[in-house]
């Protein structure tokens, strides 16, 4: 019974060794700020075993990082042709972990190589071996071969091991190749959220049936809506002027949904005579209770370019209420926006 109890503990303790070393294994990307994306190629360089230096469009390994699908890379057949294994070597600067190669055959030819295999290296002078892929060279579109992710690669080497089989010759090429990896994700400001189903109300707005329509709602339409009653221009919110109502005038934004704000667009009406020069903004989580965002501020009725202002809210908001405190008799607004950091 004691012998039992002991192998049972030993088989806990071999569990646990086992989890341990799982935890420890753990891959840093997995749990660290990185993201997945095409690697940027205008900083690379590539060499190759052999190009075309003549009567090819063009030729040469730099047509595989150029962004176009109808340059190539051929290998050289000028005097004699290169014997494979053809090989192209691609210096991305810097060491990074890479998960996807990806290869667009040439546009015009079913032929080129079939086989090949992918190598990685720090210094360009040890490589590793990532494995070896089938590829169609009769296929047009972009092909993508996905690894286990590769650490510490620099130089990324391709080596067309087998041609197609109506390939004459020992000849081969490439349209281009671009690598997938793991980098740093970069903060993207500025976003603009989607405005669908957005409301909004007003202090006042002039709605006059058949002859001047220009509602709070026109603040979220999209940019590129125009004015029902004057479709030249951009539609846009006006206070009601028919009853000449003191400042301050109001209008209150519903996003439906709370977000956290970096920044509000606005864009003025196309006649600067029925702007607005001073406004301040609020934020509120439920529509009642409403904090203001920073300090009043300035607005150039003259510029009709989106003018964007910085908003902090402590928590995320979902009403926008924009006070208009200083301006002309009859101040209008053609368009609001509300970005978000991503």
């Amino acid at each position: 019974m004691t012998t039992i109890k002991f192998s049972g503990l030993l088989i806990l303790l071999s569990i646990l060794g086992v989890v341990s070393s799982c935890k420890k294994d753990k891959s840093p990307e997995l749990t660290s700020n990185l993201e997945e994306t095409v690697l940027d190629r205008s900083a690379w360089t590539i060499t190759a075993s052999s190009e075309q230096l003549t009567g090819e469009n063009t030729g040469l390994a730099t047509a595989v990082l150029d962004g176009d699908i109808n340059t190539i890379w051929h290998s050289n057949y000028a005097g004699a042709q290169t014997a494979y294994p053809h090989w192209l070597l691609v210096d991305m600067k810097k060491p990074i972990v890479i998960t996807q190669v990806n290869l667009t055959a040439r546009q015009n030819s079913v032929k080129g190589f079939t086989k090949f295999k992918l190598e990685g290296s720090v210094d360009g002078t040890t490589f590793i071996n990532i494995g070896e892929f089938t590829f169609n060279p009769a296929l047009t579109t972009e092909q993508a071969f996905t690894i286990s992710p590769a650490r510490n690669v620099r130089f990324v080497k391709l080596t067309a091991l087998e041609k197609a089989a109506t390939q004459t010759g020992s000849i081969t090429f490439l349209a281009e190749l671009s690598v997938k990896g793991l980098q740093e994700r970069v903060a993207i400001t500025d976003v603009a959220l989607d405005k669908a189903g957005w409301t909004a109300t007003a202090s006042s707005e002039v709605n006059f049936p058949g002859d001047e329509t220009n509602l709070a709602a026109y603040v979220v339409d999209v940019i590129s809506a125009k004015s029902p009653t004057a479709t030249g221009i951009p539609s846009f919110w006006q206070a009601d002027y028919e009853v000449l109502h003191p400042y301050p005038h109001w209008v209150i934004i519903d996003m439906k949904k709370a977000s956290l704000l970096s920044y509000i667009g606005l864009n003025a009406h196309t006649d600067a005579k029925q702007g607005f020069t001073k406004f301040s903004v609020s934020g509120s989580a439920d529509g009642t209770i409403f904090t203001q965002l920073g300090d009043n501020r300035n607005f150039n009725p003259a510029t009709t370019t989106e003018q964007k202002f910085a908003v902090s809210p402590s928590a995320p908001i979902r009403y926008i209420k924009i006070t208009l405190l200083e301006g002309t008799p009859y101040p209008c607004l053609a368009n609001f926006e509300a970005y978000v950091k991503l």
